[in-house]
């Protein structure tokens, strides 16, 4: 074997204890495509939500017959300060429930009644006030909560933030007729509103219709769940942020009931921003934390059998930076052929060739054994792809590898690609890189598979934020030291585990364009296209729940950063 030597050419070791090892700049595959495609995932969904606020007041005006404000403004002054104030709000919300974590759908969904709900309101009558009002309230959460305080500090500053919007609307109400006491609990029996606004009583002051309702007892459970602690919250930072942004807008519901003579028109900040705690809430209970089972694999009896037979026969190997790993399985007319075209060096750096015989009953370990530019581990009983992998990274990262890259023991993958997948982590613009059938070239005339890999794209892009276009070809190039640290748990459909492992971790993950063949030999052990679809969908899917969709919200967040 190659000794370990020029090792100032490769990355550097690994972050430190608690440092996060994806800090850097994206290399290139994750550059400007990576950027777009996490912009349009990630504000997309908010702006468009931003951009029907508009349009509704400009095609349904608050103050359609022209009459002017409440303090005599022309309309069309009016209806602008409104949906202004509208706008600011939605915005407000949306990025508080991104600055928490939150998905950019998740955050559209809890800006709409900000951008929506004032107008119906102000189209009911109600005055002009009311959007100024939310808008306030929710630039106060969003200062307030910008970054993470401790759950007492959060919860003191809430209640100062109350009381400062109740004063607030004591103020902007001060030339509202003054009908006592009883005029502010009329309409919780549903009297009329001083005005004529009609029976709508203080749930109609705060959602106009069923669903907007129902929405905000939905975010108040969600929020109690989540400061609970219930589901993946309990260790999240985030329950401070739910309780403030469920209890302050609730506060300032029932202050008209404090205050004689204001009407119950100023709990409209509840319908508009209580949403966003139920967003924060969704965020905490899903993604405080991975799932129990995260976490690096440890050796079983067949890895250490395996490493002992290995030391038995060659000593204890001092591997050269850059390690090509196989793993073969009953692939004896094949992986001959695969070995004889393995480089010697790659991006300038020695190779050394390991591959890992997963229990083959033909004679691949034989091959294997007789080839010199292999070194064989051979495993006694046959795991699957994926943990065959496992235990070649294990011996890699721990017999002194600092480079690993993946290719399959059936020739499908072209050695000539290699630099091109190993350079931009040689040269430290990604961690962790890919190559791409899509992006490059594939012989496949399989349609069924050739959808799946578009789907299956497609369904990562989404869960990650991160533009994707093939996430299961063998061909990679990673850190040794990453293995050690993603979860490897599947034990024959590993590479969506992988890549959704590297990006949960915050690794720099790049494509490359690269080509796949035809089988040289051999048949694939991965079964049937519905059989491999459906098992390939639960990996992906099972994946990302286990890592926390596609992170946990405590390694995301920008509110929960140093």
């Amino acid at each position: 074997m190659s000794s370990p030597g020029r090792h100032a050419a490769v990355p550097p070791a690994p972050p430190g204890e608690g440092e996060r090892p994806g800090a850097a700049p994206r290399g290139p595959g994750g550059s400007t495509a990576q950027g777009l495609t996490g912009l349009l995932t990630g504000w997309l969904p908010l702006a468009g939500v931003l951009v029907a606020g508009a349009l509704a007041r400009l095609l349904d005006p608050a103050d359609p017959a022209g009459a002017g404000g409440p303090t005599g403004a022309p309309a069309g002054l009016t209806t602008a300060a409104e949906t202004a104030a509208a706008l600011v709000a939605a915005a407000a919300v949306g990025l508080l429930v991104r600055r928490w974590g939150g998905w950019g759908w998740l955050a559209a969904l809890a800006a709409a009644p900000a951008a929506l709900g004032p107008a119906q309101l102000a189209a009911a009558g109600r005055g002009a006030l009311e959007p100024v009002l939310v808008a306030l309230v929710a630039l106060g959460l969003l200062a307030v909560l910008w970054r993470a305080a401790s759950g007492v500090v959060a919860a003191l500053v809430g209640l100062v933030c109350a009381a400062g919007s109740s004063l607030a609307v004591l103020a902007a109400s001060a030339g509202a007729p003054d009908d006592g006491a009883l005029g502010v609990l009329a309409p919780l029996a549903g009297e009329p509103l001083v005005g004529g606004q009609g029976p709508d009583g203080l749930l109609g002051a705060l959602a106009p219709s069923a669903v907007e309702t129902g929405a905000v007892l939905v975010a108040l459970v969600l929020a109690l769940a989540a400061v609970l602690g219930l589901g993946r919250a309990r260790p999240s930072r985030s329950r401070g942020a739910v309780a403030t942004t469920a209890v302050v807008p609730l506060l300032l519901a029932v202050a008209p009931l404090l205050v004689e003579g204001l009407t119950p028109a100023a709990a409209l900040p509840a319908l508009a921003v209580v949403p966003a705690a139920g967003a924060l809430a969704v965020t905490a209970l899903l993604r405080g934390r991975r799932g129990r089972r995260a976490g690096p694999v440890p050796a079983d009896d067949v890895d250490r059998a395996a490493v002992a037979d290995l030391h038995a026969r060659v000593g204890v190997p001092a591997l050269a930076p850059v390690v090509v790993a196989v793993a073969a399985y009953d692939e004896e007319g094949g992986i001959g052929a695969v070995l004889d075209r393995m480089p010697t060096e790659l991006c300038g750096l020695p190779v050394d060739v390991l591959v890992v015989d997963d229990g083959s009953a033909d004679g691949t370990a034989a091959v294997v054994a007789a080839h010199p530019r292999a070194l064989s581990v051979a495993c006694p009983v046959n795991r699957g792809q994926g943990a065959a992998l496992r235990l070649a990274y294990r011996v890699a990262r721990e017999h002194g590898a600092r480079l690993v890259v993946t290719t399959d023991a059936d020739g499908q993958y072209d050695v000539a690609d290699m630099p091109a997948v190993l350079g931009p982590v040689v040269r430290g613009e990604a961690d962790f890189v890919t190559g791409s059938r899509l992006l490059g070239r594939q012989e496949t005339r399989d349609r069924v598979r050739r959808t799946g890999v578009h789907v299956f794209a497609g369904v990562v892009t989404l869960l990650t934020g991160h533009r994707t276009t093939d996430t299961s070809f063998g061909l990679r190039a990673m850190r040794a030291d990453l293995t050690g640290v993603v979860t490897l748990r599947q034990p024959q459909y590993q590479s969506s585990e992988l890549l959704l492992g590297a990006h949960a971790h915050g690794y720099r993950v790049a494509e490359v364009p690269a080509s796949m063949a035809v089988r040289a030999a051999g048949s694939s052990k991965k079964g049937k296209n519905l059989v491999y679809g459906s098992r390939y969908a639960r990996v992906v899917l099972g994946t990302a729940w286990r890592e926390g969709l596609p992170a946990p919200v405590t390694e995301v967040a920008p509110a929960l950063r140093p």
